[in-house]
């Protein structure tokens, strides 16, 4: 019974496991483009975009495994 409930309380925590996961690697790539926001930087409107692409990305995926997932590209420029 003990090994039951360890095993569900695993399997009800992957959810927010995965989540963080994902808002973890999110950080990652925003911390690579942080030298952008230096006030002596210009931004242009591509990294811009890019940065907020990488912000509101949870608020359409939960997980780096739900369908169609994909991190934005980053710009060229």
């Amino acid at each position: 019974k003990i090994r039951d409930a360890e095993e569900k309380a695993w399997k009800d925590g992957q959810a927010d496991r995965d989540i963080a996961e994902l808002r973890k690697e999110r950080t990652l790539l925003l911390a690579e483009t942080d030298y952008l926001a230096l006030s002596d930087v210009t931004m242009s409107d591509a990294w811009k975009k890019y940065r907020q692409d990488l912000r509101d990305i949870t608020k359409t995926f939960k997980s780096m495994n739900d369908k169609n997932f994909k991190f934005p590209d980053k710009p060229t420029d």
